[in-house]
């Protein structure tokens, strides 16, 4: 995994807040690791007004803005057109790709802000796409 380096955090809100822009992150699999890098930069509570961190994604519900819709493509991507694993496995990232876009657009219209980062995968030492 890549790291974002704190000058990156602290470039975004420099520009956010020149620019009277704000930003929300709704996170998954990062547990809250953007949104604190996010909000160790001085300044960035004038551009962060908050965010989502939904890492259980069984009960995470209520902190998606109590979406059901938007929590049931969470738990049921769509299932894989192919019954080979590469392609399947393929498939569902594009699943997520698509869900992390949907998420993007409905925190910047319901936390009323100008930028979103979603981010969501699946991780740890259980996950199995089949």
């Amino acid at each position: 995994m890549s790291q974002i380096s704190p000058s990156t955090y602290q470039r975004l809100v420099t520009h956010l807040r020149k620019s009277s822009k704000k930003i929300t992150v709704v996170e998954q699999c990062c547990g809250g690791l953007i949104s604190a890098s996010l909000m160790s930069i001085p300044g960035s509570s004038a551009v962060y007004p908050g965010g989502t961190v939904a890492y259980n994604t069984r009960q995470s519900k209520k902190l998606l803005m109590n979406d059901g819709a938007l929590h049931h493509k969470l738990l049921h991507p769509p299932p894989p057109h192919s019954s080979d694993g590469a392609r399947a496995a393929d498939e569902y990232v594009l699943s997520k790709r698509e869900w992390t876009r949907n998420v993007a657009l409905h925190y910047c219209r319901e936390m009323d802000v100008d930028y979103a980062v979603a981010e969501g995968g699946a991780t740890g030492p259980t996950f199995r796409y089949e």
